[in-house]
C-alpha cells in the first residue's frame, strides 16, 4: 500500500484528468441580474444562499492502494474516492461533518479508513469506515480533538496515530477503539511517518522541532542535532529508512543518514512543508514549499525549482515517478519527475472552500475578501458572483483574517496560519510581501487598520503578543501589558488613542495608543463593535458567553444573550450594525446557532437561518447595502440580500 501524508496532500489521476469548471462565470449569469446578485426590478430570494469559493482546500492525505482504490481528503470537499486509479471520483461524505483535515489508510487493506475532522457542531474528531467510506463512525475519544495529522502503520493493522493542533500525540493499537497519549507537547504536530520496514521507528515533526521514538511511539526523543526551530514534516527514504529528510520553516530541507542523530542542511533557505523520496529513483528527493516545488537529483546536495512554481505547494508524494501536490490551488500531478504539472479532480465535485473569514473592501462596491482554511486567498469583485484566487506572493498555509485600508482599497493586508507572518499588498490583492516580526512570527491573526491614520496598523498574535506599525505595516514594535495571544483588535473612530484588544482574558483597553492596558472584560473574547462615533454605546462577542454590551464606551460590561441559544460566536463574526438603524444588529454563532439578529439593540434575539450552514465563522455587511449580509464557514460563503428575513 501507499499513503500519503502531510497536511496539504494532492490527488493523482492515471487514466483521465477532469478539467476544472468555475461554479459561476459573467457569461454564464443572467443578464438581469444585478450587481447586487437579486433581479432588478424584481423580489429578491429569501434568507441565505451560496455563493462560493469553490476552490475547496487540500488540506488531507491521499492514500492509494494498488487495487486502483484512491482516497482524498480536502476541508471543502471532505471524503473523496476513486476506484480506478483517479479516473473518476465520488463523494463519500455520509455522516461526515465538513471539514477533513487529515486521512489515513490502514494496513489491513482499502476498506478500512480514517478520516480527521476539523469542526465544532456537530463535534469533529476521527472518523473510521470499515466499509470503504460508505458510511463512518466517529472514534469518541477523539471528539473535538483537531487532527492535523493521521497516520497508520503501513506493517501492522490497527495502529494509526493522531499529530493534534494542541501538541498531543494520540496512539490506537486497536483500529480507534481506545486511544493512548504518549506525548503532550505545546506545539502543533504537522506530520507522524512510520518507517515502511520498521514500525518501532516512528518520527515527528513539530513547530518545536522534530522528535524520534524507537518504540513504536511511546517514548520520544527530540532530535537535537536537527536544529531548525520549526518543522513541518519528516520524509523517509524508502529503500533506507535510515536517511531521513525534515521540512522546515525557513531553514530549507536538511537531512540525516544514521535515523535523525545527526542532521545536515541542504537547501536553500526554502520554507518547506513536505519532503518525499522516490522509491525507484531514491536520488531523487521533492520539497513542498512556499513557492512550488523544489527538486534535487542528487540525492539533496543540489536544488532547483521544478515546473510548479505558481503558488504554494504544501505536500509532495513521489511514487515510481508520478509525483502527488498539494497546493493553494488543488490537487496536481507530474509524470515527468516534475517538469510538467496537470490538474487532477480539480473541481472536487462542486465543493466550497472552508471560508474562515470574509472582508469586505469599504472603497469599492462588491469586491469582498474571502479567507479560507488550507486554500488560499479568493477575491471577488461582483459580490459573490465569481471568485478568484488572490496568491500570488501570498506563501502561507492558509489565511486567518484580511483587512482592507478604508481610504486606498490598495492595501490589504492578511494573517497567516503558524510561522508565515503578515503579508501586505499595494497592489490591491494582485501579489503580496511577507513582513516577519517576532520571535517565530507564528499564526497572525487579523490585522486591523486605524481609521483616522491610515499608517498605524494593528495585528495580534497567536502566542507572540499585539503588534504596532507606524509605517502601513512595514515594520512592526510589539506592544506590552497584553496576554501572548490576542485575536482581536478595534479602534475607536472618534478618539484612535482608544484601543480594544481581544484575547483569551477578555477585553483590554488603552487610551493611550496602545502604550498601558486596562482588563474590562474577563470572558473569553473574539471581538469589539462601535455603534458610531457620537454613541456610548458599545457590543463583544466573547467565545462561549454570547453577546456582551456596554453603555459607557467599554467601560463596564453586560451580557445580552435572550434567545442566543448557542454561545460560542464566530471568531470572525462580530456584532454587525445596520447603519440606518442602530437597534438592529446581527451576530453569528460557531456551533450550530447560525446568524442571531436583533430588532430592539440586543434585548432580545431570533435566529435567521433559511439556506444557511449554521456554524457561522465569519460574518459581515455590504457597506453599500445594510440588507446585504455574508456569512462564512465549513462550506462556503453564503449571502443574503433581505437581512436574512424569510
Amino acid at each position: 500500500m501507499r499513503y500519503i501524508g502531510g497536511l496539504v496532500v494532492a490527488v493523482a489521476c492515471a487514466a483521465v484528468v477532469i478539467s476544472a469548471q468555475p461554479a459561476s462565470s459573467p457569461a454564464a449569469r443572467p443578464a438581469e441580474m444585478s450587481h447586487g446578485g437579486g433581479l432588478k426590478n424584481g423580489p429578491k430570494p429569501p434568507g441565505w444562499q451560496r455563493v462560493g469559493p469553490t476552490e475547496p482546500g487540500i488540506v488531507g492525505n491521499i492514500a492509494a492502494h494498488p487495487s486502483g482504490a484512491v482516497y482524498l481528503a480536502s476541508m471543502g470537499g471532505g471524503v473523496r474516492k476513486s476506484t480506478d486509479f483517479g479516473a473518476t471520483w465520488t463523494s463519500m461524505n455520509a455522516g461526515l461533518p465538513p471539514g477533513a483535515l487529515s486521512f489515513a489508510m490502514d494496513a489491513s487493506g482499502p476498506d478500512t479508513v480514517y478520516v480527521g475532522v476539523f469542526s465544532l457542531s456537530p463535534p469533529g474528531g476521527v472518523f473510521k469506515s470499515t466499509d470503504g467510506g460508505t458510511t463512518w463512525e466517529l472514534s469518541p475519544a477523539t471528539a473535538n480533538v483537531v487532527p492535523l495529522a493521521l497516520e497508520a502503520d503501513p506493517s501492522n493493522p490497527g495502529i494509526v496515530f493522531i499529530g493534534a493542533l494542541t501538541g498531543a500525540l494520540r496512539k490506537t493499537t486497536n483500529g480507534g477503539a481506545t486511544w493512548t497519549i504518549p506525548f503532550s507537547g505545546t506545539s502543533p504536530i504537522g506530520s507522524v511517518q512510520v518507517d515502511p520496514k520498521n514500525g518501532q521507528n516512528v518520527y515527528m515533526a513539530t513547530l518545536a522541532g522534530a522528535y524520534r521514538s524507537t518504540d513504536g511511539g511511546e517514548n520520544w526523543t527530540r532530535m537535537a542535532a536537527l536544529t531548525a526551530p520549526n518543522v513541518w514534516g519528516i520524509g523517509i527514504d524508502p529503500t533506507s529508512p535510515n536517511v531521513l529528510y525534515a521540512a522546515t520553516n525557513d531553514d530549507g530541507v536538511w537531512r540525516s543518514m544514521d535515523s535523525g542523530i545527526t542532521w545536515q542542511a541542504l537547501s536553500p533557505p526554502l520554507t518547506a512543508y513536505s519532503v518525499a523520496v522516490d522509491p525507484t529513483y531514491p536520488n531523487h528527493i521533492y520539497a513542498a514549499t512556499r513557492t512550488g516545488v523544489w527538486w534535487s537529483g542528487d540525492a539533496g546536495e543540489t536544488w532547483q525549482p521544478s515546473g510548479l512554481t505558481d503558488r504554494g505547494a504544501y505536500s509532495i508524494v513521489a511514487d515510481s515517478g508520478v509525483l502527488y501536490a498539494g497546493t493553494t490551488l488543488g490537487a496536481a500531478i507530474s509524470y515527468d519527475h516534475s517538469a510538467t504539472w496537470i490538474h487532477a479532480d480539480p473541481g472536487l465535485g462542486g465543493a466550497h472552500a472552508f471560508s474562515y473569514a470574509i472582508a469586505t473592501d469599504p472603497n469599492t462596491e462588491g469586491r469582498l475578501f474571502a479567507s479560507t482554511i488550507g486554500s488560499t486567498i479568493a477575491v471577488t469583485t461582483d459580490a459573490g458572483a465569481t471568485w478568484q484566487p488572490s496568491n500570488e506572493g501570498y506563501l502561507s498555509r492558509e489565511v486567518r483574517g484580511i483587512s482592507v485600508d478604508p481610504t486606498d482599497p490598495s492595501r490589504v493586508y492578511a494573517g497567516s496560519f503558524y510561522a508565515a507572518g503578515l503579508f501586505k499588498s499595494v497592489d490591491g490583492g494582485a501579489t503580496w510581501q511577507r513582513r516577519k516580526f517576532g520571535s517565530l512570527a507564528v499564526y497572525v491573526w487579523r490585522p486591523v487598520v486605524d481609521p483616522i491614520q491610515p499608517n498605524i496598523v494593528y495585528t495580534g498574535t497567536q502566542g507572540d503578543g499585539l503588534w504596532k506599525s507606524l509605517d502601513y505595516g512595514d515594520t512592526w514594535t510589539r506592544l506590552t501589558g497584553l496576554p501572548n495571544t490576542v485575536q482581536g483588535i478595534t479602534v475607536d473612530r472618534a478618539n484612535n488613542s482608544h484601543v480594544f484588544a481581544s484575547s483569551s482574558t477578555g477585553i483590554w483597553k488603552s487610551e493611550n495608543g496602545g502604550a498601558t492596558w486596562t482588563n474590562v472584560l474577563t470572558n473569553p473574547a473574539w471581538s469589539v463593535t462601535f455603534v458610531d462615533v457620537a454613541s456610548d454605546i458599545v457590543y463583544a462577542t466573547s467565545k462561549t458567553a454570547g453577546v456582551f454590551k456596554s453603555t459607557d464606551r467599554g467601560h463596564t460590561w453586560f451580557a445580552i444573550n435572550n434567545g442566543i441559544t448557542n454561545l460560542t460566536m464566530g471568531r470572525s463574526a462580530p456584532v454587525v450594525l445596520d447603519p440606518e438603524n442602530p437597534k438592529v444588529l446581527y451576530v453569528g454563532s460557531e456551533t450550530g446557532g447560525g446568524v442571531y439578529k436583533s430588532r430592539d439593540a440586543g434585548a432580545s434575539w431570533r435566529q435567521i437561518n433559511l439556506g444557511l450552514d449554521t456554524s457561522v465563522y465569519g460574518l459581515v455587511m455590504d457597506p453599500f447595502r445594510p440588507k446585504t449580509l455574508y456569512a462564512s464557514g465549513p462550506t462556503g460563503v453564503y449571502k443574503t440580500l433581505t437581512g436574512g428575513e424569510e
